[in-house]
C-alpha cells in the first residue's frame, strides 16, 4: 500500500505522458514527408511537440535549432514529472539528471576541439534545467577553448575529474568523453544505495548493472575489432564495475586473439547464454533490445516504483533518437522504406558510448 500511495499520481502522469509518445503510423507519415519544415509542421499538431514548436515557424528553423527544440522536450517531460515526486523520489531524479548534464558537458567539448556549432545549447531552456545543476550553462555556452570549459566548472564536481586531463599530453576529445562516461556510470553505481532502499534499489541495480556490462562488452568489440588496441588500452575504456560478467569473462575477451575467439568468449558469458545467437555484430541492436525488456519487466511487475519513471524516460530518448533518424532522412531525400529502415536500427543500437551524450 505505501508503494501505491507514494508513486500513484506519478504513474497517472506518466500513463497520460505516455499515450502522446509517437506510434508507428507516425513515423512512417514523417518518413514520407518531402521536406523537414513539412515534417516539423505535422510534430506541431502532436501536443508533446506542438508544446515546443508551435510558436515557430518551420520554414525559419534551421537544423540545429529543430534537434536542440527536439531535446527540450526530454527536459520539459523532466520537470513535469519531477513536480510530481515527493522528496525521496526528487533526490533520485537529480541523480538521474547528470546524465543530461554529461550531455551539455560533452557537446562543450565538442565545440572547442571541432570548432563547431556555438549555439550548441538550448538558450531558450536554460533557465528551464538550470534550478538542476551547478553547472553554469550560460557561461559554459560561451566557453570557446577547453581551459575556459575547465575554469567554467571550476565549482563543480566535474573539474576534479576532468581537471587530470589539462596537462596530459595531447588530451583529445574521446579522453574527455571517456572520462566523463567512466565518471557518469562509477558516480551512480556508488549513490543508487545511498539513495534508494528495497524494491527501487533493486530494480535500478539489475537495469544500470546490465547495462554498464553490455556496454563494457560492446567497447571490447569496437576496441578489437575497429582500433586494433593493445590489452592494456582496452582495458582503460572500460566501467571498473561488473554486474552479470565476472573478471574471468572480461579478461577473456580483452585477451582473445581474433574475432573469432571474442565471439565465443561472449557466448560463454551470462548474456551469450541468454541470446544464443549473440555475436559481435549484434552487440549494439542486443544492448537496447535486453535493456528495454529489463524495464518493460520492471514497470509490469512493480508498476508503483521509478521503474515506472525510468522506464519513460527511457523511452522519450529512443523516441528522439528515432525522430532525429527520421528527420535525417527526410533532409537528404532518401526513400520512406530505407528511412525507416535506419529509424529502426537507431531504436535499437547504441549511437555512442554510455548512451549520455544526447
Amino acid at each position: 500500500m505505501g508503494d501505491l500511495m507514494k508513486y500513484s499520481a506519478i504513474a497517472t502522469k506518466i500513463r497520460a505522458m505516455e499515450s502522446r509518445l509517437l506510434k508507428a503510423d507516425d513515423y512512417r507519415r514523417l518518413a514520407a514527408m518531402e521536406s523537414v519544415p513539412q515534417a516539423v509542421a505535422y510534430l506541431k499538431k502532436i501536443p508533446a511537440y506542438g508544446v515546443l514548436l508551435g510558436s515557430r515557424d518551420e520554414n525559419q528553423l534551421h537544423r540545429g535549432e529543430v534537434e536542440r527544440l527536439l531535446v527540450g522536450t526530454l527536459y520539459y517531460d523532466y520537470t513535469k514529472i519531477y513536480r510530481f515526486c515527493d522528496r525521496g523520489q526528487k533526490s533520485v531524479l537529480k541523480l538521474y539528471f547528470s546524465k543530461f548534464e554529461i550531455a551539455v558537458l560533452k557537446r562543450a567539448f565538442r565545440r572547442a576541439f571541432n570548432h563547431g556549432d556555438r549555439t550548441g545549447e538550448e538558450k531558450e531552456f536554460r533557465g528551464t534545467i538550470q534550478k538542476f545543476t551547478e553547472i553554469p550553462l550560460a557561461r559554459l555556452a560561451d566557453a570557446v577553448t577547453v581551459p575556459e570549459i575547465l575554469e567554467t566548472l571550476k565549482d563543480t564536481q566535474y573539474y576534479r575529474v576532468l581537471q587530470k586531463l589539462e596537462n596530459a599530453e595531447k588530451a583529445e576529445l574521446f579522453d574527455y568523453e571517456m572520462t566523463l562516461d567512466l565518471y557518469y556510470f562509477s558516480m551512480i553505481w556508488k549513490q543508487k544505495d545511498r539513495l534508494l532502499k528495497g524494491k527501487d534499489q533493486e530494480l535500478l541495480t539489475r537495469s544500470l548493472g546490465s547495462k554498464i556490462d553490455l556496454l563494457n562488452m560492446m567497447w571490447i568489440y569496437r576496441a578489437k575489432k575497429y582500433y586494433q588496441l593493445s590489452e592494456a588500452s582496452t582495458y582503460t575504456l572500460l566501467i571498473p564495475i561488473t554486474y552479470r560478467l565476472h573478471d574471468s569473462d572480461i579478461r577473456s575477451m580483452v585477451t582473445a586473439a581474433d574475432e573469432k575467439e571474442l565471439e565465443a568468449a561472449v557466448r560463454k558469458t551470462y548474456y551469450g547464454k541468454k541470446f544464443l545467437e549473440l555475436d559481435g555484430e549484434k552487440l549494439e541492436q542486443m544492448y537496447h533490445q535486453f535493456i528495454r525488456k529489463i524495464y518493460g519487466e520492471e514497470k509490469r511487475s512493480n508498476p508503483y516504483s521509478m521503474a515506472v519513471i525510468t522506464s519513460y524516460l527511457y523511452e522519450k530518448e529512443r523516441e528522439l533518437d528515432r525522430l532525429t533518424t527520421v528527420l535525417e532522412g527526410v533532409r537528404y531525400g532518401l526513400p520512406p522504406g530505407e528511412t525507416l529502415k535506419y529509424v529502426e536500427q537507431s531504436g535499437d543500437g547504441s549511437k555512442s558510448r554510455g548512451g549520455s551524450s544526447k
